[in-house]
């Protein structure tokens, strides 16, 4: 094996081999994107470039770039050129987790950008769902959050005014729920959700890097404490090209 420019390791192709060309090109460009060869700019080489290296056909150098596109390795970007799919992050929807958990268990770094947190006057719906009296005021909290620096989520949540030290805070890419633990001696124990589809504002647009009216997750939640005491209400909308969710389901013995 020989070093390419670009930090790949080249593999003779083997033509008499009865692994046809393609595949031989697939393992070799699967194991360097495994190994972290195209990590800096996210790119795989052009056909040209790719079919000088190994050696083959332009023809060859495709059919094996479209064998990883349909395997969900790379994307091709009209204009841009083949780049490497980033991973998804991932949410379970049954596990009681907050976002900087569930970063930590992908091994991606959680960040954000706190938007607004502020005493608000509770409309009917929020005021019902923490079993507030009419005119009664909350607390809103609204982050921005990132994974490995890419916009996931935008958080939308309703306290009651209870927890006023959250007033104090500032949450950029801290974990409210850590907060919530260490401060007030409560954490969620249970959680009801809600799932859509929505279509992203010109303001939700700017903050997760997509275009106005792309499709986003919309998920409405209540959080309850150990008694069952509403902890917080509220909706985060995903953004779906970097997001999956996913639940674990059985059938009752």
């Amino acid at each position: 094996m020989k070093e390419q420019k670009g930090g790949s390791m080249e593999a003779n192709m083997n033509p008499n081999s009865i692994v046809p060309l393609y595949v031989q090109v697939v393992e070799c460009l699967k194991r360097d994107i495994e190994n972290g060869v195209y990590n800096a700019t996210g790119r795989i080489p052009t056909e040209a470039e790719l079919a000088e290296q190994y050696k083959v056909s332009r023809i060859t150098i495709r059919r094996a770039v479209d064998d990883l596109v349909s395997q969900g390795l790379v994307e091709k970007k009209q204009g841009k050129g083949t780049f490497i799919c980033r991973q998804k992050f991932a949410k379970d929807i049954k596990n009681l987790q907050s976002f900087s958990e569930m970063c930590h268990h992908m091994n991606m770094k959680p960040g954000g950008q706190m938007l607004e947190n502020k005493l608000v006057h509770a409309d009917e719906k929020i005021r019902k769902q923490l079993n507030l009296e009419p005119g009664a005021y909350v607390i809103y909290i609204s982050r921005l959050r990132t994974a490995d620096g890419e916009p996931v989520t935008i958080e939308r949540n309703y306290f009651p005014v209870k927890y006023s030290f959250l007033l104090e805070k500032k949450f950029d890419d801290n974990s409210l729920f850590e907060c919530l633990q260490e401060e007030a001696k409560v954490r969620v124990i249970t959680s009801e959700k809600q799932i859509e589809l929505c279509r992203a504002t010109a303001a939700e647009a700017k903050l997760m890097k997509v275009k106005k009216g792309a499709p986003l997750l919309y998920i409405k939640s209540v959080a309850y404490t150990y008694d069952r005491e509403p902890l917080y209400a509220g909706a985060q909308v995903f953004n779906g090209e970097v997001c999956s969710l996913y639940v674990c389901e059985s059938v009752e013995q």
